[in-house]
C-alpha cells in the first residue's frame, strides 16, 4: 500500500505542475526527486540512475532515432516533398479524413520512439482547408499513431509478451486485434467528429496516375528506412542516418545549408524533455516502486480480472512504455493467469489495460511531442482520448469470452 500512496503522490504532482503550465522536461526532473526522496534513495544512487538513464545504449539509441526523425521531417517539409506527399496522397485518398487517419497509421508501422512527431507535419499539411482546433489534430496524429502495437511483431513489447509466455506470437496477435480493429473504428467516430466530406480541391487534381507516382517517389524515403529495418534488420539509427545523408546529398545541400537544417531541426527544448521522462523512468526501476504496486497487487486477494487489469495500467501511465509495463508486471500476473502457458484472453487483457495507461500517460512520448507540436491544450486532448480508450480497452472483452 505505501508503494501505492507514494507513486500516486508523486503522479499528482506531475499533474499539477503540467496543468501550472511547467515543462514537461522539468516536471519529470521535479518528479524524479520527489520519488527518489520519498523513498529515502541514496544520492549517489540516484545520480547513478540518471546517467544510465542518459548514456545507457538504449537511452542513446532512442535519442540518436528522435534526432534523426527530426532532421528527416525538416528535410522533407523545406524540400517541399512533404507537401507534395499530402497532395498527391488527397488525390489517391479525395477525402481528407482518410488522408489525416492513413498518414500516422503509415509512419506507425515503424517503431521510432516518439515518430508521432513525424506524421505532425502530415496531419497538419492535410488539414490546412479545414478549421480544426489544435486538440483534434493532435488527437488524430497521436491516435492512428498506435494502431499497430497491439499486433505488430516489429514492436518489442508484443515479442516480449510471447518469450515470456511461451505462446506463439501468431496467437496473441489473434488475441489482441479486436484491440486494434476498435482503435480503427472508434477513431473514425471521435477524432474526425464535426468533420464532413470535403473533396480534393479541383486544380489540384492532376490525374491518379500522375499522383501515385508522386507519391511513391515522395514516400521513398519513409518506404526506404521501413524495408531497411523491417526487411533487413538494420539498426534504426543506422537506417534513419543513411536515409538522411542521402537526402541531403539528392537534394544537393552545401554544408552551410546542412548546418542550417541541423539548427533548425534539432529542438534543445524537446531533447531536454526525452532526458527528463527518461530519468523518471530509471528513477522508478531504481525505486523499486512499481514493483511494489505490483506485489501488493498480487498479495491484496482482490478479484483476478481487477488486478490484471489494474497492474498494468498503473505501469504503463507511471512509465508511457509498452516494454517497462509487460517486463515489470507480466511476470508477476502470470501465475494469476492460469500457469504455464497462461490463459491467452486474460494476457490480452493485460496486454490491452497495459497500453490504455501508455496512451493515457502524461510521459508517453508521442502523446507530448504531438502536443508541442501542435501547440495543444493538454487538458483539451485528454478530454477527446478519454472515452474512446477506455472503449478499446472494453474490446478486451472479447479475448477473454473466446479464449477463457
Amino acid at each position: 500500500m505505501t508503494d501505492l500512496l507514494k507513486t500516486i503522490a508523486v503522479l499528482a504532482v506531475v499533474v499539477w505542475l503540467l496543468r501550472r503550465k511547467v515543462h514537461l522536461g522539468t516536471v519529470m526532473v521535479a518528479g524524479s526527486l520527489l520519488l527518489a526522496l520519498l523513498y529515502l534513495t541514496p544520492p549517489l544512487r540516484f545520480l547513478f540512475g540518471v546517467r544510465t538513464a542518459l548514456v545507457s545504449p538504449q537511452s542513446l539509441e532512442m535519442t540518436a532515432t528522435l534526432v534523426f526523425t527530426m532532421i528527416m521531417e525538416n528535410i522533407l517539409r523545406t524540400t517541399g516533398t512533404l507537401k507534395r506527399m499530402v497532395e498527391s496522397l488527397s488525390e489517391l485518398l479525395p477525402d481528407p479524413r482518410l488522408v489525416m487517419a492513413a498518414m500516422p497509421a503509415m509512419i506507425g508501422m515503424l517503431p521510432s520512439p516518439g515518430g508521432a512527431v513525424f506524421s505532425a507535419p502530415m496531419v497538419r499539411e492535410a488539414s490546412a482547408r479545414l478549421s480544426l482546433p489544435a486538440d483534434q489534430k493532435a488527437m488524430i496524429n497521436y491516435w492512428y499513431r498506435h494502431i499497430w502495437e497491439y499486433v505488430s511483431p516489429l514492436y518489442p513489447g508484443i515479442i516480449l509478451v510471447a518469450g515470456l509466455s511461451h505462446i506463439p506470437y501468431q496467437r496473441i496477435v489473434l488475441a489482441n486485434a479486436p484491440f486494434a480493429v476498435s482503435v480503427v473504428c472508434w477513431g473514425a467516430l471521435f477524432c474526425f467528429a464535426g468533420i464532413g466530406s470535403i473533396p480534393a480541391a479541383a486544380e489540384n487534381r492532376t490525374g491518379r496516375g500522375r499522383a501515385l507516382r508522386t507519391f511513391l517517389f515522395t514516400i521513398a524515403p519513409i518506404v526506404a528506412t521501413l524495408a531497411a529495418v523491417v526487411l533487413f534488420r538494420v539498426n534504426p539509427v543506422i537506417a534513419m542516418g543513411s536515409v538522411t545523408a542521402l537526402l541531403y546529398a539528392g537534394h544537393r545541400y552545401r554544408p552551410s545549408a546542412i548546418l542550417t537544417s541541423l539548427r533548425e531541426s534539432v529542438s534543445l527544448k524537446a531533447l531536454f524533455l526525452v532526458f527528463g521522462i527518461m530519468i523518471f523512468q530509471e528513477t522508478l526501476r531504481v525505486t523499486g516502486a512499481l514493483d511494489g504496486i505490483s506485489r501488493f497487487f498480487a498479495a491484496s486477494g482482490l478479484p483476478v480480472l481487477l488486478i490484471i487489469t489494474a497492474i498494468p495500467f498503473l505501469a504503463g501511465l507511471m512509465t508511457g512504455l509498452t516494454i517497462a509495463y509487460v517486463g515489470i508486471t507480466f511476470p508477476i500476473l502470470m501465475p494469476l493467469m492460469g500457469g504455464d502457458p497462461p490463459s491467452l484472453g486474460l494476457l490480452a487483457l493485460a496486454f490491452g489495460s497495459g497500453f490504455a495507461g501508455v496512451m493515457l500517460s502524461p510521459v508517453h512520448l508521442c502523446l507530448v511531442l504531438t502536443r508541442e507540436y501542435f501547440e495543444a491544450d493538454m487538458s483539451r486532448v485528454y478530454r477527446r482520448l478519454w472515452i474512446p480508450q477506455t472503449l478499446v480497452l472494453a474490446a478486451g472483452a472479447v479475448p477473454v469470452y473466446i479464449f477463457s
